[in-house]
């Protein structure tokens, strides 16, 4: 099993024993602060069924976003990651 789909796995162990569903999830992104990079992560949300917070950093160079969605299960947030990891230069937090 690769390292990354193990790691996948432990978060959908820990969300199953941690968290009770469903519950509202806080996602937490850093990228690229370009605008073709931000439109790609944001459009595999529903906008109007999330909180939105970005913050840049100092140099404007990343973008920090933070995204809390009402989320059913621990499978959903663990396909959500898993869809969202195909974003070059994406790191999920």
């Amino acid at each position: 099993m690769q390292s990354s789909q193990k790691n996948f796995e432990k978060l959908r162990k820990d969300l199953e024993n941690y968290q009770n569903w469903p519950s509202n999830y806080i996602f937490k992104f850093i990228i690229e602060n370009k605008m073709d990079k931000k439109k790609e992560l944001l459009s595999n949300f529903d906008l109007k069924s999330c909180d939105l917070t970005t913050k840049e950093s100092s140099n404007k160079k990343y973008l920090s976003i933070t995204l809390i969605k009402h989320m059913n299960s621990a499978d959903e947030v663990v396909d959500k990651y898993l869809n969202l990891s195909k974003i070059d230069g994406i790191i999920s937090l």
